[in-house]
């Protein structure tokens, strides 16, 4: 698997990636039905989706009999990873202290989730 993706991905693009990711493997007709209740794609529009991806490089594909089976083409973390750079790099100019700023105090994190983000920051500096 290709370790991040180069660009920003679009949502529905998450959504795909998010089945793939669950099932490891899937033709367009299972991630359809995946998606049924919380895009209610037909079939043709997710296949075509899927196509798109494979030439971005976000989604491998391989003919299994007569039918196309797709898998992820990165990884979750590093998606996540890469989503999370540009996020920081677009809205807060690529500084990193105004994002953290920003989850502990406007985020609307739970007291648990807040001592949480502290603790992993205090553990980190630690190993510094």
């Amino acid at each position: 698997m290709e370790s991040k993706p180069r660009r920003g991905m679009k949502e529905t693009e998450w959504d795909l990636l998010e089945v793939l990711w669950d099932k490891q493997a899937a033709t367009a007709r299972e991630v359809a039905d995946a998606l049924t209740d919380s895009r209610g794609w037909a079939y043709s529009t997710v296949k075509t989706m899927l196509d798109r991806m494979v030439d971005k490089e976000l989604v491998a594909a391989r003919k299994v009999g007569s039918v196309w089976e797709y898998r992820a083409g990165v990884e979750r973390l590093d998606a996540r990873r890469g989503a999370w750079r540009r996020f920081v790099d677009t809205v807060f100019g690529g500084s990193l202290s105004p994002a953290l700023e920003f989850l502990a105090n406007d985020a609307k994190l739970s007291r648990k989730q807040r001592d949480r983000l502290a603790a992993l920051l205090s553990d980190d500096s630690e190993d510094n």
